[in-house]
This record gives structure tokens, sequence and C-alpha cells, in this order.
């Protein structure tokens, strides 16, 4: 209990704090679309994950996962994600709790294709589950994994007058498949391909006031982004073929100049996805505005300075 007081004081003193700046990072057209939680992030970035923890009980264990990682373009258009996390599950039948890192994970994305004018982004990523790099005791795969992804984001910011205050709105989506890689004599063999696939519904406050009409909110309340994220997750062979995992996740992120905070409900859409709901939050750091000379540099295009999304 001491230690969840501790992260909400810092993510309080870290609100409070923090003063009333403009997004200094780019957009796609006029809109800043902020990392979600669930959903894979379409842009190239230079940024980092300090902490995304999720909180989840199902009928077996009860989990925390503190999870990290970090981005860097080498490019305008791309970038490498590489991302970790520590688990630590508690089994409900009072067996001894387990600890340990999951396996290492990279991705490389790619922005194909922009249209600022209608906000539309489209982006294709290949993710690498690094087998064997994380801890066996919480059931890690010793084999590795290949992941190819089409992300996108599209703001509904050409709407017509009649509907401008649906203009905030963005959706945010992924679709992708998982396959192991290897000896396929191996275990790998029996490990099932799995299709995921997801999407975010978002509500700009600061796309509202800055773009439709001030309304009057006031900071921090401002900065706020209300969103709703939907995951799915499908096993393509095996036992377990065709029983999805699904789940809402809604909640909120409140972005600024050099950070973004974010906290959501993990709700189960069906009896696959469990009976209890969790909680998910993150920090996530703006690298490319905390470091603008240094870190943005890159071998193919020199010092890009701040994201332009």
């Amino acid at each position: 209990m001491r230690r969840y007081r501790f992260v909400l004081f810092v993510l309080f003193s870290m609100l409070v704090l923090s003063p009333q700046l403009l997004f200094a990072h780019g957009v796609i057209g006029k809109r800043f679309v902020p990392e979600s939680l669930t959903v894979t992030d379409p842009f190239p970035s230079d940024e980092a994950d300090l902490l995304a923890f999720s909180h989840q009980k199902d009928n077996d264990v009860l989990s925390n996962v503190y999870g990290f990682g970090i981005s860097k373009r080498l490019s305008q258009n791309l970038s490498v994600d590489l991302d970790g996390a520590y688990d630590q599950i508690r089994p409900n039948d009072g067996s001894p709790s387990v600890r340990g890192f999951e396996n290492i994970g990279l991705m490389v994305k790619y922005a194909m294709l922009r249209v600022p004018e209608h906000e539309f982004l489209v982006t294709s990523a290949l993710g690498w589950e690094l087998g064997g790099t994380g801890t066996k005791e919480i059931g890690r795969e010793a084999h590795s994994a290949i992941a190819p992804q089409l992300l996108f984001v599209y703001g509904l910011g050409d709407l017509p007058d009649a509907l401008q205050y649906l203009r905030p709105l963005a959706i945010t989506g992924q679709v992708g498949l998982s396959a192991p890689v290897g000896n396929r004599s191996t275990e790998a063999a029996e490990i099932a391909n799995t299709l995921s696939y997801g999407f975010v519904v978002e509500y700009s406050i600061l796309y509202l006031q800055s773009f439709i009409k001030d309304i009057g909110i006031g900071w921090p309340f401002s900065r706020l982004v209300p969103i709703t994220e939907f995951s799915f997750e499908q096993p393509l062979n095996g036992p377990n073929a065709g029983q999805t995992v699904a789940t809402a996740n809604p909640g909120v992120i409140w972005a600024g100049k050099y950070y973004e905070l974010g906290v959501e409900a993990i709700l189960p859409l069906n009896d696959r996805s469990g009976n209890h709901a969790g909680v998910r939050g993150l920090i996530h750091l703006f690298l490319d505005d905390m470091f603008p000379n240094s870190y943005t540099w890159t071998p193919f295009g020199g010092v890009l300075g701040p994201t332009q999304r």
C-alpha cells in the first residue's frame, strides 16, 4: 500500500509542478496524438516509457508488470524501439511468488504515408521478440517471434462545421501477426501464430480549445485527452485457436511539454479475458523535447529537432 501511495504522490507532484507550456513536439496536421497505453504508437519518435505499469488479477494469479522502453529515430520517418518488462506474479493458491524479466522486444517503424491536411498517417512496423532473453521462472518463451504490423492514426479535423465538436476526435489503430521463428522441430512448432488488433478512440481537449472553441477549461484539465482503447488477441492455431482475448480500456491521458501521464482501466470483454478488472498506468518522456540538439541526431538526417508527427 505504501508503494502505491508513493507512486500516486510522485504523479501528483509532477502534474502540479509542471509549467503551462505548449507542445513543442510535432503533430500530424494540427493534431497532437499522445502515446496510448495499450495500442502501439504509430509515430517514429525519440521518446521513452519511464514506467508502463499494469496490475491485474485472474482466476489463477495476481500480476504486476513494470514495463520500460525507448525509441530512437534514424531518419524523419524511420525509428527503432527497444522495450522490456519486469513481472511479479503471485499465484492465488498460496504458492510462492515468482519474479523476473520478460523477453526483450525490438521494433522498427517506418511512416510510409503522411497526409497532414487530413490528419492521417500510416506506418509499417516489424517487431522481434528475442527468445531466451527473459527469466525462465515467469514462463518466458525460449524461441523468438516476429510480428509484422500496420499502424495508423486518423483525426476527424476535416469534418464539416455542423459537426465541429466532433473534430477533436481521433482514431488510432493497429493490426499485426505474431509468429514463432527458429527450428520448427523445437517447442516453437507448438506455439500458436497470433493475430492481434486494436484501436483507440480519443477526444483532445487541447484540440477543442485551440481550433474549435475555447470553452473555458483551465489548466491542468485543458491538457487532458480522454481515451478508450480496445485490444484483441486471437490464436490462429493450437488448442486455443479462435479463442479471442478482448479488453476495453477506458482512461485519460495528461500531456505536457516534456512528459505524459496516463491511466486506464482494464475491463475483460469475455470469459477468455478473465473475470476481474485491472489498472494500467504510464509515465512517458518526450526525449526529443528534453534534448532537442543531442538525442534527435540521426545518421541519415543530422539533427532533426523535436518529432514532427
